[in-house]
């Protein structure tokens, strides 16, 4: 192929480009050579169609298909499809008027997916070009979706660079999607279009694309996360082996029991243990499954987030009698059957006398049935204490129950608390619903800003606390429940009440106990035990260990006021954690704010990466709550105001329907 070299070079014009490649594909049909100039993952994936997968270069379609009705549950079975709709939609709409398609595949090069311009989706569906169709190289050859795949990396296919002849036609540029540390994509995004129209941005359209699936992905795998390591704290104290998992069978948590009887190497599971964990949790149900492995039996109770699967804490019983199977609570998730405890007093870290004050009240509220209301600002960890006060006192094996009340509409708060019966709402479950009052029976309720609830909201609250009773909405019954009540603020309540936004007998009733948890800049001397603390949780989430701050770092550290608190403080830490290019964190490595100091020297100009990656995943969890502020704000644990403080500090507003 010899007389083609350095001919035609491979990006040149349009035209001169697809006459080469049409000589050159030609040729490697008749000839089996690949000619010199061909972009070598071009050449490669010739090879393979030709001689791995014996494509036929004469084919009309692809020679895979999905049957009626596989093709929705692929959709539904696949978690990073689910988050990458809201950003396929928005991106679509932008392609529709440049002739090209955008188009989804999953890690295996099925379509879930295709948008965009109409006459160009009608166009390439006469190829088959379209959801259900396999589109790998073994099923198609050399394509961009299949190739990129193949490859690993964004990959584009123009015109005749397509092995087989009917997609010459049309260009196309796939990039994979991956999720945090994994090697291996979970899906891929194309940008197809008719060859004649090539648009020279396509490709790096695409990696835009799947960079911004990736964000979003990152911020739902640290939620998944967070959540199985709840369920195997709520979980723990038990000796046999107990470890969490998420669906892809990576440890995320593990005690030393688990780690001395099951060879835990790499992370992962051994390869047996994890299919059959895998398909425990593809099986989409909330029941616990029992594994027999080795000379284990394990029970596996899945983990579920938003009414999904999401990875599972598997328990060891190797004495147990056979048949023998974990009770469950009836309508309740598994972590949520199980969540009475998660935060205790020996969790609290802390030096200063400013901290030691407010847990010695706490433990005094523990050994108490009193109402507590605790004050403090957002991100100082009140729900950590009312854990703490839960787990510490003779409560501590009833239900644990947190509702944010200022992240619930108003005219769903009602219903929340204390529960509706049949035919009260439209669209509301058919037999009615118990309220949190109900489920926390025999527990503790922590009312997260109690500030925020209505007028009406406020009168109901007062009956429960003076009756220890509920009447569901739309019902008369009376129901007897015993809850013990932690409130909690970031405002002044007595102020509140002078200003008539809150119940001054509701006020009483609740403040009987106050614990004021004081802001982090008024207890300097515990943020270098808790960044450490923190780094060493961040290490499993990023992947890496042996990691310190230098004392310039912790200075930095101690130096800022921390408008956000312990939250803000563990956030920074993670963001370090993942991005500092040595194990030793210097104070370079923190975000610019954090070095922008009265009396210091200026910090070296850098990009405020902290508040792009903040606006970013604020934007990418707003478009999957479909703008609804109410969920956003339930997800994030702050009030819708706050929430629309961050929108506004950020500049983001919701898009015209």
């Amino acid at each position: 192929m010899g007389d083609h070299a350095g001919l035609i070079p491979p990006h040149s014009m349009p035209l001169q480009r697809r006459q080469f490649l049409d000589r050159a594909w030609l040729h490697f049909v008749e000839e089996g050579e690949a000619a010199v100039g061909l972009p070598p993952e071009i050449a490669r994936s010739w090879r393979r169609a030709r001689e791995a997968y014996g494509v036929d270069p004469t084919l009309r379609r692809p020679l895979r298909t999905l049957r009626p009705g596989e093709l929705e549950e692929r959709c539904r079975r696949d978690p990073a499809f689910r988050l990458a709709q809201p950003i396929l939609e928005e991106f679509a709409r932008r392609l529709g008027s440049i002739q090209h398609v955008l188009a989804y595949f999953d890690a295996a090069g099925w379509m879930l997916s295709i948008q965009g311009h109409r006459p160009a989706v009608d166009g390439v569906a006469e190829i088959n070009f379209a959801p259900g169709a396999c589109w790998s190289e073994e099923s198609a050859g050399t394509n961009g979706p299949g190739t990129a795949i193949a490859e690993g990396k964004p990959v584009e296919v123009f015109a005749s660079e397509h092995f087989v002849e009917a997609w010459q036609p049309w260009s196309c540029a796939g990039a994979p999607v991956f999720r945090p540390g994994e090697a291996a994509p979970v899906g891929l995004v194309d940008i197809t279009g008719p060859w004649e129209a090539h648009h020279p941005q396509a490709l790096v359209i695409a990696k835009a694309i799947a960079r911004a699936i990736e964000e979003r992905l990152a911020v739902a795998a640290s939620v998944r996360d967070e959540v199985i390591r709840f369920a195997f704290r709520a979980a723990r104290g038990r000796d046999e082996p107990l470890l969490a998992v998420d669906e892809a069978g990576r440890i995320l948590a593990a005690n030393g029991s688990a780690a001395s009887r099951i060879g835990l190497a790499a992370g992962r599971l051994p390869p047996d243990l994890r299919r059959e964990v895998e398909r425990l949790v593809a099986a989409d149900g909330a029941a616990d499954g029992e594994i027999a492995w080795r000379d284990l039996r394990l029970v596996a109770q899945p983990v579920l987030h938003q009414g999904c699967p999401v990875g599972a804490v598997l328990r060891a019983l190797p004495e147990a009698p056979a048949g023998a199977h974990r009770p469950r609570i009836a309508g309740r998730s598994a972590a949520a059957a199980s969540s009475t405890l998660r935060w205790g007093f020996d969790q609290l870290l802390f030096e200063s006398e400013a901290m030691r004050g407010a847990v010695e009240l706490a433990r005094v509220a523990a050994r108490n049935a009193l109402p507590v209301v605790l004050f403090g600002e957002s991100g100082t960890g009140k729900e950590l204490y009312a854990q703490a006060i839960h787990g510490g006192g003779q409560r501590a094996g009833g239900p644990f129950v947190a509702v944010n009340c200022g992240s619930i509409p108003a005219p769903l708060l009602e219903a929340e608390l204390f529960g509706y019966e049949a035919g009260t709402f439209t669209g509301g479950r058919r037999d009615g619903n118990a309220g949190k009052f109900e489920e926390a029976n025999g527990g503790t309720i922590f009312l997260d800003e109690v500030s925020e609830l209505s007028p009406p909201g406020q009168t109901a609250l007062l009956r429960v606390l003076q009756e220890s009773e509920v009447v569901r909405l739309g019902g008369s019954a009376r129901r007897r429940i015993d809850v013990r009540v932690v409130a909690a603020t970031n405002k002044e309540l007595k102020a509140e009440v002078a200003e008539g936004r809150f119940r001054q007998d509701l006020f009483y009733r609740l403040d009987v106990l106050s614990i004021a948890i004081p802001p982090l800049r008024q207890r300097v001397e515990d943020i270098p035990g808790l960044a450490q603390a923190f780094l060493g949780q961040a290490e499993a989430e990023v992947g890496r260990s042996g990691l310190t701050f230098s004392d310039e770092a912790i200075a930095a550290l101690q130096a800022f006021a921390w408008p956000g608190n312990v939250r803000q403080l563990r956030n920074v830490v993670l963001r370090a954690a993942a991005t500092a290019p040595r194990p030793e964190i210097g104070a370079p490595d923190l975000p610019a704010e954090l070095l922008s100091l009265p009396g210091s020297p200026p910090a070296p100009p850098r990009a405020d990466l902290s508040r792009d990656t903040d606006k970013l995943a604020l934007s990418l969890l707003l478009g999957r709550c479909e703008w609804n502020v109410a969920r956003a704000a339930a997800e994030l644990g702050v009030s819708r105001m706050t929430l629309y403080r961050r929108m506004q500090r950020h500049g983001l507003e919701r898009p015209p329907r």
